[in-house]
């Protein structure tokens, strides 16, 4: 279980990032199992994308301004493993200025993982936001 939460806050960390910076983004790539799909679940139609995909949005979002600073971490989480796939409902909350005391959104991170050669890897990603 210590892979899955240290795989887990590394993918929290490698997206979050202060005004100034840049979130990690060819690191997120090596999280994922090739093929691997991030879904947004947040408007009324899912959002599906290719982890080149996620990356390139997420890149042109910091590069033209419309994203200078983004902090997710998760408050919560229950993980279920079975051999070599797991899964974890990951409760987050997301802030775009890490100081500020109250998020913006919280919600929750479906993850999927597969153990390949020893080590676990992201098949899937689907998110929610708590509603009102």
């Amino acid at each position: 279980m210590q892979d899955l939460d240290e795989l887990t806050e590394a993918l929290y960390a490698c997206i979050s990032f202060g005004k100034g910076g840049q979130p990690d983004l060819e690191k997120l790539k090596t999280f994922f199992y090739k093929g691997g799909r991030l879904i947004n679940n947040v408007a009324a139609q899912p959002q599906e994308f290719t982890v080149d995909q996620f990356v390139d949005v997420v890149a042109e979002q910091v590069k033209n301004g419309k994203l200078e600073a983004f902090s997710e971490r998760e408050v919560s989480s229950k993980t279920e493993v079975f051999g070599k796939v797991a899964h974890r409902f990951s409760t987050y909350e997301a802030r775009f200025d890490p100081s500020s005391a109250a998020p913006f959104s919280v919600g929750v991170n479906s993850i999927q993982f597969i153990k390949v050669n020893g080590h676990w890897l992201i098949s899937s990603m689907v998110w929610d936001d708590e509603t009102a």
